[in-house]
């Protein structure tokens, strides 16, 4: 639930900056200004910043999903975000392909709550993204886990996909 708060208070900033370069934009037309508008066939040029930060918050949202799939032993929805040719490496060092990983998918029984937090885009491309991101756990004993993930994404048929993870315990 803190996870899903934080992700929305992460969009809604990023809204407001938006709306504010919006704005700002429309301020600094003049009347006297002559300059043609961009013929409408023609896409406008995204702010490298601003797009940036718009597929942060985009893979974020998948990891959300990927990750309350996970959680609640969900595979069907696991199975649609992760790639054929997925590879991962858990914190406690198995790797797993995505048959693999979605037959050792069961409902967690042990968590009491986690929040995905620190999402930052490492890099991108048109067709590929490599997002970090720290992963904190509270299982219903009391104890705390914190893991930093790497995961990388492949677009595909306009998709993102969970190409690649790799998990490490924070100590």
């Amino acid at each position: 639930m803190k996870s899903a708060l934080g992700l929305v208070a992460l969009i809604a900033v990023l809204s407001f900056c938006n709306l504010t370069d919006k704005s700002k934009q429309g301020n600094n037309s003049n009347a006297g200004d002559t300059k043609p508008a961009a013929p409408q066939n023609e896409s406008p040029k995204t702010d490298p910043q601003q797009a940036r930060a718009e597929l942060t918050v985009e893979l974020m949202k998948l990891e959300y999903i990927v990750t309350t799939a996970s959680y609640a032993g969900d595979i069907s929805t696991l199975a649609t975000y992760v790639a054929d040719d997925y590879s991962g490496t858990t914190a406690d060092g198995v790797t797993q392909n995505k048959n693999e990983l979605l037959a050792s998918t069961k409902p967690d029984k042990v968590t009491k709550s986690w929040k995905i937090t620190d999402g930052q885009l490492v890099s991108s491309d048109a067709d590929s993204a490599v997002l970090n991101y720290t992963q904190h756990q509270t299982l219903k004993d009391g104890r705390t886990f914190s893991a930093r993930i790497t995961d990388t994404f492949v677009k595909r048929d306009g998709r993102w996909l969970v190409k690649s993870e790799q998990a490490t315990l924070v100590r």
